[in-house]
């Protein structure tokens, strides 16, 4: 079965799929890692995107739904996949229901967070300009201030992570993913979640709902 774990930008759920994919088994299927791992293999999907992306191009959701089939043939009916980015928009969500019952989504699942939360969270986020760790500027800061401990490069804030473009990504956000699910919730598959909260916590609610289903 599939279920579906969506939330704004921020609100963790990326970090929760890694961890429900490691602890009970479930299978973590992105959108986004499955098309870099095309690109990297020199696919004929990945070729495809690959020039799209060169051009600044966002990738069409015919060449995404083709991604994603490929990545859930490998699954049996009895597995628990958690798609991760996956449907952002209508016509995606309509296009998933047209696998029909043996890749029927099960649940949506909804990690809510308060907005000035993910500003928070995302304006304190700092990234290693040489090998990508990430940083938090309270949370989880570098023991050198400015200085990534995994290779020495420079720990600074991205652009798209200043509060005033993070408002701008929450709205992006709420736009696009908001019809998405209330379009689950009129099938009464929508599932919600708190975000705020220890990690553990969080992760122990989100297993039970899913475990549950």
């Amino acid at each position: 079965m599939i279920i579906v774990l969506t939330g704004a930008p921020g609100a963790g759920k990326g970090t929760q799929a890694e961890l429900l994919a490691k602890r009970e088994g479930y299978r973590k299927v992105s959108t986004g890692d499955a098309l870099r791992k095309h690109v990297k293999l020199g696919t004929q999907i990945g070729k495809v995107a690959h020039s799209i992306m060169e051009r600044g191009e966002l990738v069409s959701d015919e060449i995404l739904f083709k991604v994603l089939k490929e990545e859930l043939l490998t699954s049996a009916p009895e597995d628990v996949v958690l798609l991760d980015g996956y449907p952002r928009n209508i016509d995606q969500a309509r296009t998933l229901d047209s696998l029909g019952d043996a890749q029927r989504v099960k649940a949506v699942v909804q990690l809510e967070v308060p907005r000035a939360e993910l500003i928070a969270r995302l304006s304190g986020r700092r990234v290693c300009g040489g090998c990508g760790a990430t940083y938090h500027q309270t949370e989880n800061p570098p023991t050198r201030a400015g200085i990534c401990d995994k290779c020495g490069g420079t720990v600074a804030q991205r652009v798209d992570d200043r509060p005033e473009a993070v408002a701008v990504r929450l709205d992006v956000y709420v736009r696009s993913t908001a019809p998405v699910v209330q379009y689950y919730r009129e099938k009464g598959l929508v599932k919600q979640v708190s975000g705020v909260g220890e990690l553990e916590s969080i992760y122990k609610d989100l297993r039970g709902v899913i475990g549950a289903l």
